[in-house]
């Protein structure tokens, strides 16, 4: 159904184009008026789709409530009816955008080729309405895929001043002025707990994500992308500064306790947003610089998760094969990964042993063999320590279960 306001001074007008538009069971006349004022009040009461309009009215003419239309409505959809037979009014009214302009007295031949082109006008701009609101429903629900794709080529420089604006606005990113820049890169903490717990670089990087987003939320707006290098990049507020180095830290603190990850983050600030590309150079040495240091603790996990079999694996051995001290990268690896290298390599050898009392048939002191210990009673000492019950029993509660 359509619906349209008939606006003409005479009365008898009026009523002849209502009794026309009858005979058209898709169109509905809600609104009628005398002069352009009246006319301009009942277009924004009753929002119709198509106008009729007469150039000669009182108070406010055809031309002159067109012009005032324009401002209530966008794109409206008009017919100029008028007794004037002149040019001049025609190229103003087409000016104006009027669809067409009939000339008085009008006829049904006349009057219904101009009504089924309006129609099918009316048609065309609510589709392109629908298709607009759907494509607007989609850009809001997949807005922060989209904020972050554009944000990675953004950070390696894929965009002009012009593509970048343009793309922001649309986007609706609103960048404050100073804002910040955080930069947390992550990398496995330790494989077996990376790779037992279920975890995939899709479901770690998500995680990171939301804890991020929680505990840096009062910096809103936040924004953030992944880059290549497995780092995740947060553009947000940076006001108070002091604050927002702080929460920085107490993410990193908090990745590294719920997630099975080394953590390295490195901040800056911006005061132009089209130089981020630099900030972000700099920021990825820095953290090329920072990892460089993890790099040792790194190489120790690598050498531990190959070699935990060797009944003279330690800290010592490791120390050497890295050119380190060993009073060095037990302290490094310490900080790092929350935990000591003996510690570290009990774990590594208690979990390959769980392994194998569930999946092998192997006695306990062939397994206390496989995972570099020389002394059962001692491998059993450990395991019940840790697992809380023997080899034995453990092997007979996961057989039961």
């Amino acid at each position: 159904m359509y619906k349209v306001l008939i606006a003409d001074d005479e009365e008898i007008i009026r009523r002849g184009l209502a009794r026309f538009l009858k005979k058209d069971p898709e169109l509905e006349v809600v609104a009628e008026a005398e002069d352009g004022e009246v006319a301009l009040a009942l277009t924004k009461e009753k929002k119709p789709d198509l106008l009729l309009v007469d150039i000669n009215m009182p108070f406010l003419n055809g031309l002159e409530f067109i012009e005032a239309l324009q401002k209530a409505m966008e794109h409206p959809v008009i017919v100029i009816i008028t007794g004037y037979d002149s040019f001049a009014y025609a190229q103003r009214a087409l000016r104006l955008g009027v669809m067409d302009y009939l000339l008085k007295p009008i006829s049904e031949q006349t009057l219904f080729p101009v009504l089924d082109q309006a129609k099918a006008l009316i048609r065309s701009k609510r589709e392109k309405i629908n298709y607009l609101t759907w494509a607007q429903a989609q850009v809001e629900k997949n807005r922060d895929a989209l904020i972050s794709e554009f944000l990675a080529k953004w950070l390696d420089g894929h965009f002009g001043e012009t593509e970048i604006q343009g793309r922001m606005a649309f986007l609706n990113i609103q960048l404050p002025v100073p804002f910040g820049v955080t930069a947390i890169q992550l990398h496995a903490k330790d494989t077996v707990e990376y790779t037992g717990g279920g975890w995939n670089e899709d479901l770690l990087h998500y995680a990171a994500d939301n804890i991020t987003r929680e505990i840096m939320a009062p910096f809103s707006p936040l924004y953030c992308c992944k880059c290549e290098e497995n780092t995740l990049v947060f553009l947000s507020n940076v006001q108070p500064e002091t604050e927002w180095r702080a929460k920085a830290s107490l993410v990193q603190q908090l990745l590294q306790r719920h997630l099975p990850v080394v953590a390295v983050v490195a901040q800056a600030r911006g005061e132009e947003y089209l130089r981020l590309p630099e900030i972000w150079e700099r920021l990825r040495e820095e953290l090329h610089a920072m990892v460089g240091s993890h790099k040792a603790v790194l190489d120790a996990k690598s050498i531990v998760d190959n070699n935990y079999y060797r009944k003279t694996l330690s800290l010592q051995i490791v120390a050497e094969q890295l050119h380190l001290s060993s009073q060095h990268l037990s302290r490094i690896f310490r900080q790092e990964m929350g935990i000591t290298f003996v510690d570290y390599l009990t774990k590594v050898r208690i979990r390959r042993a769980m392994e194998l009392l569930v999946n092998s048939q192997d006695k306990i002191y062939e397994i206390t063999e496989k995972v570099g210990y020389s002394s059962q009673h001692y491998f059993c000492n450990v395991f019940k320590k840790i697992m809380g019950v023997s080899p034995a029993e453990y092997r007979k509660n996961e057989q039961e279960r």
